[in-house]
């Protein structure tokens, strides 16, 4: 039955020359609106990896994401294995002025590590537009400020938004959960 819906809507769009995205599918127009790079922006760190307690790097793949490559999980690879592994963490900024925090932004898509605890675990850690508006129109929002010390590591990160809560990285999910320490909540920054 799903399938037949989709055929007619395709047979419709084509008819009435309605264009359809394909998933994966970036909105150049949309995606350029929503990320830009602040050149205001103080870097403590440019394009450097983030490393996992096993020596994997945190990464995007920016077609992940909806159409403007906001929500696009963040995944992890061996290091060098794949494009989107660069991450500058910004200090002082246009989308940051609250001292002892970081944006840690995709170098790929300019895109800012996002916590948003309404979404199911598993989900909760994304890339969106710096400033949380979708159309990349925000100014400065907790969910996308770390607690940052200024070093490359080991280090824990935790969200403006999530205290107690920090970034974690295991079986191939990179989200937030209660601080404990653990060597699944330990990443280090490496050029």
């Amino acid at each position: 039955m799903l399938f037949i819906v989709i055929a007619l809507l395709y047979f419709a769009a084509f008819i009435l020359a309605i264009p359809i995205p394909l998933p994966g599918t970036l909105n150049q127009e949309a995606y350029e609106e929503a990320h830009h790079r602040d050149e205001t922006a103080t870097r403590a760190f440019s394009d450097v990896q983030i490393k996992t307690s096993d020596g994997r790097c945190l990464y995007v793949d920016k077609t992940s994401g909806d159409f403007r490559a906001n929500l696009t999980p963040i995944q992890i690879a061996e290091c060098g294995t794949t494009d989107g592994q660069g991450w500058d963490f910004i200090t002082k900024g246009e989308h940051n002025n609250k001292e002892g925090y970081t944006l840690i932004v995709s170098t790929l898509t300019q895109a800012c590590f996002n916590a948003d605890p309404r979404r199911k675990p598993g989900s909760q850690i994304n890339l969106f537009s710096c400033g949380g508006r979708a159309d990349g129109s925000g100014e400065v929002t907790d969910s996308q400020l770390w607690k940052f010390d200024g070093g490359k590591g080991p280090l824990g990160l935790t969200p403006m938004n999530g205290e107690g809560f920090c970034l974690f990285a295991a079986d191939g999910v990179i989200d937030v959960d209660n601080c404990n320490n653990g060597t699944e909540q330990v990443f280090t920054l490496a050029d």
